[in-house]
């Protein structure tokens, strides 16, 4: 079958050009993936002008969207007279945060294109070169390509159908259909990207997961292999593997400087958005408000947002141990030669070579991508939610302690006096 004889230098392309396709189409980036014999990842000036093109049309749709409903006096009636002044508020922070985590991220990616377009390169030819020194092994190009193409389209398919469901329902379609449509549909458009954006960073550390697992599969059969008359062929292997690890390892410090920010963005995104649709929830069931479709298509939009924030910190987190593993694993290779002096040598320069370069994937440029930024994300989410939970109550204090409203017909003489148990027995 064609898929399963895709060759090692176009399996790359197989497995992500989709992703990056459908990135560019959207305007994210200005290059688009080839393969090795063509000239690998490049852009050009005209894809620079689309992307340009698509970037401005989709912000400048959004913000004419929000005018034309503010500037009618029946359209912002519509829109805003259901939501408390809290909830105006954090529409409002909604919206300028998802233009303005578009922008940076825009912004980031232009900044570091051509370390980008090397690093996807990079990745190209390794596993060229792992083919070349090690032809038995056998890529599974078509499951990696499934796994996240079928995947990332299925859930940006769903969050897009959601993201317009919520603004449809928010903006109340049934007046200004030309301004509800414009906000919705760029809004969908705005906030998948960031979404997109944050899958092809798991795509990246799963890739860069995968080849470490595959050097360990390789350095634990040439120490079964282990054979004292072929000690100079097993040496070169080692030595390859070795190479191979380092690479790796720089691979992942580069992806670091590439989507390093980029996924910070995106995530302090999905916090400003989960803190917000959690509050509006809280509102709802405070108020004891019948149940509706807002309720469901809101918690959907959360489980999404929630979604990525745990496959992020499961991947970092698993990227970081299977390169533990391999290095842990490579550095006890002196142990299955006899011990030589010669490999003993290796061993201290490799250990030192680690000791320096201990890299993990990172969130921004120190924050560690593991279990620990589930904790983070969730954990300032609640504490906000509960300060905004905790202003809607003083809302509702205030509301309800205000002096009762005297008729017209009705002339209060003199004040109302305290009644006290004196007065009862008087």
């Amino acid at each position: 079958m064609k898929r399963l004889t895709t060759h090692s230098s176009d399996g790359f392309v197989y497995c992500y050009n989709s992703l990056y396709r459908l990135l560019f189409y959207w305007g994210v980036i200005t290059f688009r993936l080839h393969n090795q014999r063509d000239g690998g990842p490049r852009s050009t000036p005209l894809r620079v002008l689309y992307a340009l093109s698509v970037r401005f049309g989709l912000v400048f749709g959004f913000g004419a969207g929000i005018y034309l409903k503010v500037s009618d006096a029946q359209m912002s009636g519509a829109m805003f007279s259901h939501m408390s002044p809290v909830v105006k508020i954090i529409f409002t922070w909604e919206s300028l945060a998802c233009i303005i985590t578009y922008v940076e991220l825009c912004v980031s990616l232009d900044t570091h294109r051509s370390r980008h377009i090397r690093m996807l390169a990079s990745m190209q030819l390794l596993d060229t070169q792992i083919s070349a020194q090690f032809p038995h092994v056998r890529w599974r190009y078509h499951l990696t390509r499934s796994k996240y193409w079928y995947g990332s389209v299925g859930v940006s398919c769903g969050y897009v159908l959601l993201s317009l469901a919520i603004m449809f329902d928010t903006t109340r379609c049934s007046c200004g259909y030309v301004s509800t449509i414009l906000i919705a549909s760029t809004y969908s458009l705005l906030t998948s990207t960031l979404g997109l954006m944050g899958f092809i960073h798991v795509a990246l550390m799963d890739y860069l997961r995968i080849r470490f697992r595959l050097i360990i599969k390789l350095v634990e059969q040439l120490y079964k292999a282990a054979d004292k008359h072929k000690q100079d062929e097993l040496q070169q292997r080692i030595d390859q593997l070795i190479d191979f690890a380092k690479r790796c390892s720089q691979l992942l410090t580069e992806m670091n400087g590439v989507c390093g920010y980029v996924a910070a963005a995106g995530i302090f995104y999905d916090f400003a958005h989960m803190t917000c649709f959690v509050y509006v929830l809280c509102q709802k069931l405070l108020r004891i408000e019948p149940w509706d479709t807002q309720y469901a298509f809101i918690s959907l939009h959360l489980g999404v947002h929630i979604y990525k924030v745990l496959i992020t910190s499961i991947y970092g987190y698993l990227l970081q141990r299977e390169k533990r593993n391999c290095m842990r694993l490579l550095s006890n290779y002196a142990e299955h030669f006899g011990n030589q002096a010669t490999h003993k040598d290796q061993v201290e320069c490799f250990l030192y070579w680690r000791m320096h370069n201990n890299h993990i994937a990172t969130i921004g440029t120190s924050f560690p991508c593991n279990i620990s930024l589930i904790y983070l994300v969730l954990n300032a989410m609640a504490n906000y939610v509960i300060v905004l939970v905790q202003l809607l109550f003083q809302l509702q204090d205030k509301k309800q302690g205000q002096a009762i409203p005297i008729p017209k017909d009705v002339e209060l003489l003199k004040p109302i006096d305290q009644i006290t148990h004196l007065s009862e027995v008087l």
